[in-house]
């Protein structure tokens, strides 16, 4: 996945006879995957020890050296926030995009959206990089509000996004099917901040905005799957999917069959 997206990975660390030091460059928040006892601090002669189940979070320090003495073997997710788009939420709340770290997390939004990326990573990201777009945003929002010094709170809009806009959005996404779109690219089509129109769009059609791209392909994808001369593959590549196996998945969600089970049904 690119830079500029919501980075999410597993890491294992074997136990350690020795404090490691460890530093972290952009905002984490790890989930712990399998009990764990470790002790960490700032110098590694003065270590604090700490025990977490599964599920439990972390609020890791950025920019900063930590020492940290792993007990047992862990299994972390850590989910990395994309330092632009923690920037932009924090100027639209009036804060400064940095968060007080804590060693354990406890915010349900926040336990929710890590769970969502931890979905979408499971199964190779099948709504696509819109969708990971929104989680990032949705997550800096609630790490800022639960983690951050606020001198406002995001503002909800009624009404959704005037016509014009929109038609400008859906103009955009119907003609560049075949590219990695993007959350920040959609939202300025709207002259919006990408926080703001996530909840705007899906007031105006309904749908979330990784929704109504993932839609709009397969639309697409139905019309040229009855073209005989035109392969999968390039079906995939046309609709702006990553291969021809993230195609096949997301086709069956939405069609309940293959893409090839729609072909021989609708040439026959």
């Amino acid at each position: 996945m690119a830079k500029d997206e919501l980075l999410v990975q597993r890491i294992f660390y074997k136990p350690s006879s020795e404090p490691m030091p460890l530093s972290l460059k952009r905002q984490v928040v790890a989930k712990v995957l399998t009990p764990a006892e470790f002790e960490f601090g700032s110098q590694p002669r003065h270590l604090s020890r700490y025990r977490y189940a599964p599920e439990d979070m972390i609020l890791c320090r950025k920019n900063v050296e930590e020492w940290v003495l792993f007990r047992n073997p862990i299994e972390l997710l850590m989910v990395t926030v994309p330092e632009h788009v923690l920037h932009s939420i924090a100027a639209e709340m009036g804060a400064e995009p940095n968060l007080s770290e804590t060693p354990c997390l406890r915010d349900q939004r926040v336990c929710a959206l890590v769970a969502a990326a931890e979905a979408e990573f499971a199964h190779g990201f099948p709504a696509g990089r819109i969708y990971m777009d929104s989680i990032g945003h949705a997550l800096a929002a609630a790490l800022l509000q639960s983690r951050g010094i606020l001198r406002k709170v995001l503002r909800k809009y009624r009404g959704g996004i005037a016509p014009a806009p929109r038609r400008r959005v859906t103009t955009f996404v119907h003609e560049n099917l075949d590219q990695d779109l993007s959350l920040m690219q959609m939202a300025e089509k709207a002259n919006l901040s990408p926080a703001y129109f996530s909840q705007m769009f899906r007031q105006s059609t309904g749908v979330a905005p990784h929704q109504f791209v993932l839609r709009a392909r397969v639309r697409l994808a139905k019309e040229l799957l009855i073209k005989q001369d035109t392969r999968i593959l390039d079906i995939a590549v046309a609709c702006g999917f990553q291969t021809q196996q993230h195609f096949a998945r997301v086709f069956r969600a939405f069609c309940k069959m293959s893409p090839t089970q729609y072909r021989r049904m609708n040439l026959t």
